[in-house]
């Protein structure tokens, strides 16, 4: 009888760790975060836009249709986010505090607790160290998609990215994912970012905005141009759209801004540009971080940016806005 109890008890720990095939299910509890919201969005469009999860008394509960391994990313009230690797059938606990994000413990499969080992290794790290320790766990874990998600994080959508090493763990990787497309497309994107290194010219393209102004590479030569990415999900990065506007206005035709909206939706960024009266052209495609301008451009995350000098060639990328304020004003001399 003891027997058939342990089988029961067994099989509903296993239910409550579980969930419907099919489907992906994520609970979790916080400190310092009593009320709130977060943001989640895939990187390759299994969700369709953003989804908003609501924390009540410090815990929320999301599941989503799932039917192939995914990458979610979670977006927190101060804008940091955090990857969730997602599979059918599965469930998983998350349990942060919300002032100290970089120790966030998720439980359940895997694929999130080694991130989870990740993270913790790393939290008191200098970035130098958590690069070189990335690169190790790569090199450790060459199928896994945690190992993707590193990649890009810290050698492709860094601030000082390193495009010979992401390359080279790509071609290890490829060795044990023959199969993996996002893999061959990431090699790709590093072709593409080459052609818009530093002191490369912007190969010939055209943007359009959605209230209809159009301006093309061609046209940005003659002045300091910034192209940078923006969401209204991103308070970093309309901040910098504010900091670029104050500086336009004082700078007039010596500066050109371009933005890349990666919204879901045109409507809440057209809104912003009405209010913050935003005369340049804003792009929003609706295809978030599937926008074929993310790899063409080599800006893989929200803000990012782009700074060309006069003679329309690449000086630097990815500065945050006081330094890009200050670049702006070297170049305008």
């Amino acid at each position: 009888m003891s027997r058939i109890y342990l089988i029961i008890i067994s099989a509903l720990l296993l239910a409550s760790c579980s969930t419907r095939s099919g489907w992906f299910r994520m609970e979790g509890h916080f400190l310092h975060m009593n009320q709130g919201q977060l943001l989640v969005y895939s990187t390759d469009g299994m969700i369709n836009g953003i989804d908003t999860i609501k924390v009540s008394g410090g815990r929320f509960s999301y599941e989503i249709p799932c039917t192939k391994p995914t990458t979610l990313m979670l977006v927190f009230p101060n804008f940091s986010e955090q990857p969730i690797f997602a599979e059918s059938g599965e469930a998983i606990d998350i349990s942060a505090d919300a002032s100290h994000l970089k120790i966030m413990e998720v439980k359940g499969t895997k694929q999130n607790e080694l991130m989870t080992d990740f993270r913790l290794q790393t939290a008191q790290m200098a970035p130098p160290d958590v690069q070189h320790h990335a690169e190790l766990f790569i090199s450790d874990h060459l199928e896994s998609p945690v190992s993707e998600y590193l990649l890009k994080r810290y050698f492709m959508m860094s601030a000082k990215p390193d495009y010979a090493k992401a390359d080279a763990l790509i071609d290890k990787m490829i060795e044990k994912q023959k199969d993996n497309g996002n893999l061959l497309r990431l090699k790709n994107d590093i072709k593409n970012i080459k052609n818009t290194g530093t002191g490369m010219a912007l190969p010939e393209m055209s943007f359009e905005g959605i209230n209809g102004q159009t301006v093309s590479s061609g046209d940005m030569k003659g002045h300091v141009t910034v192209i940078m990415t923006c969401a209204t999900w991103a308070y970093e990065s309309m901040n910098q759209l504010r900091q670029l506007n104050k500086k336009r206005k004082s700078m007039g035709n010596a500066l050109n801004v371009v933005a890349i909206c990666l919204d879901s939706s045109k409507e809440q960024m057209q809104n912003a540009i009405k209010r913050d009266t935003i005369p340049w052209p804003v792009v929003c495609d609706e295809m978030m971080f599937a926008s074929p301008l993310v790899p063409k451009l080599g800006i893989y995350h929200v803000p990012g940016n782009i700074i060309l000098n006069k003679q329309g060639h690449v000086v630097d990328r990815n500065l945050e806005t006081p330094a890009l304020l200050s670049k702006i004003d070297e170049l305008a001399k």
